[in-house]
């Protein structure tokens, strides 16, 4: 009987599917194994990618339920299947717009131009708590959330506490769990205040939306659940700073494209090949899971009912059959022509609209280009400090946040 990989995974984190699949890896690869105490397959690859999201398997029920809890909260729309996933994505659709991801975008510049003039000259700064608070400060009004000022940096390091500690036991998972308890009580009572009258969010926003929706059956959301839905808007924008941290560590460590993007009008296809080969390579979630509606053959390995599919990410993302050299740092493999997208799934795969794939991928990009950018054309240097990234740790960083000594102009 194969044993229970659980612990294991729990323990090694990004490193713990690299020890099941085969190496060289097979086109796809398909492994059985056990987690959470019931028959699994690992999956990968482009093929492995679009057998998880055939609708044979459905979400509900293939995360832990405290993982789950913590980092998407109760009623999520990640846990939800058929048309009720359905209706509950187009809400993030309707607000995530093109034009409104711009908007944001905007935002963030603003704040970083602010911040780094705050820099100028001055003691060393730690890029990831920067950028923790950067963010926070550009979604939260964006979103459509009245605050005062001096509340911000609050709820920003809520925001990334819930991202910090859900996959780590201990006293980072009690902060996770502290965070989100705090921010889903402080949701809620945003989604209450607007639905009375109290305060106004503009149309459009997300607090507006998840305030004015509805169910399949035309009643309002719960307030909770609009609460989650709130931070589930919010939360992934913050979440970007793991990557805007691996984004400066790549600049330090590529000075050929910190040159390259350093420009007052830098080429933009340079920039988001910059932003797309740091999700590839730096890693943010090992493995997606989904359970089996029934029982099935998964690429060659028959799973039962109730059984999971687990999607190795990282591994992926990371295959040398699609990305030679794979933990090479080059963004000059997304200006080569296109890319299967089957092959890129940091974020998930799938379609957007009607599938799983995270709807806040182009936020997260856009994010990442506009920390690149800001950070290309600053004047700065790093001192003696441990940029090791532990990856049994998830998500993981590097371990001294990447700091920065800005000089003087």
């Amino acid at each position: 009987m194969v044993r229970d990989q659980t612990l294991q995974l729990l323990r090694q984190g990004y490193r713990w599917a690299g020890g099941l699949r085969p190496d060289p890896p097979t086109a796809p690869w398909a492994v059985p194994t056990r987690l959470l105490g019931r028959r699994a397959v690992l999956i990968g690859g482009p093929a492995g990618v679009r057998r998880f999201y055939d609708p044979r398997l459905r979400r509900r029920g293939s995360l832990p339920a405290p993982l789950k809890l913590v980092l998407f909260g109760r009623d999520t729309v990640h846990g939800l299947d058929n048309a009720e996933h359905h209706h509950r994505k187009a809400l993030y659709l309707r607000v995530l717009t093109a034009d409104a991801v711009a908007d944001l975008g905007r935002c963030a510049e603003q704040e970083w131009q602010a911040v780094t003039r705050r820099w100028a000259g001055g003691a060393p700064v730690r890029l990831f708590d920067e950028a923790v608070q950067v963010l926070g400060a550009a979604v939260l009004p964006w979103a459509g959330i009245p605050m005062a000022s001096a509340e911000l940096p609050r709820r920003a390091r809520q925001l990334a506490d819930i991202v910090d500690g859900f996959g780590t036991p201990g006293r980072p998972f009690a902060r996770a769990a502290l965070a989100r308890a705090r921010l889903g009580r402080w949701a809620a009572g945003l989604v209450r205040r607007a639905r009375l009258g109290q305060i106004h969010p503009a149309p459009g926003t997300a607090l507006h939306a998840v305030a004015t929706a509805r169910d399949l059956r035309g009643r309002p959301l719960p307030a909770r659940v609009a609460g989650v839905a709130l931070l589930n808007f919010v939360r992934p924008t913050v979440a970007a700073a793991w990557y805007v941290a691996f984004a400066g560590m790549a600049l330090h460590e590529h000075p050929e494209w910190r040159h390259r993007l350093a420009d007052t009008e830098p080429d933009q296809g340079a920039v988001a090949a910059f932003a797309q080969e740091v999700r590839r390579r730096y890693p943010f979630v090992p493995v997606l899971a989904a359970v089996a509606r029934e029982d099935q053959d998964v690429l060659g390995v028959p799973v039962p009912r109730g059984g999971l599919v687990v999607l190795d990410v990282h591994g992926t993302d990371h295959d040398p059959t699609h990305w030679p050299d794979p933990d090479r740092f080059d963004p000059d493999r997304f200006l080569a022509g296109p890319v299967d997208p089957d092959t890129l799934v940091p974020q998930g795969g799938g379609d957007v609209a009607t599938g799983h794939r995270c709807p806040g991928e182009d936020v997260v990009l856009t994010m990442i280009a506009v920390a690149t950018r800001t950070l290309a054309r600053l004047d700065y240097t790093l001192p003696p400090q441990d940029l090791e990234v532990d990856l049994s740790r998830v998500p993981t960083r590097p371990r001294s946040g990447v700091l920065l000594t800005p000089t003087a102009r």
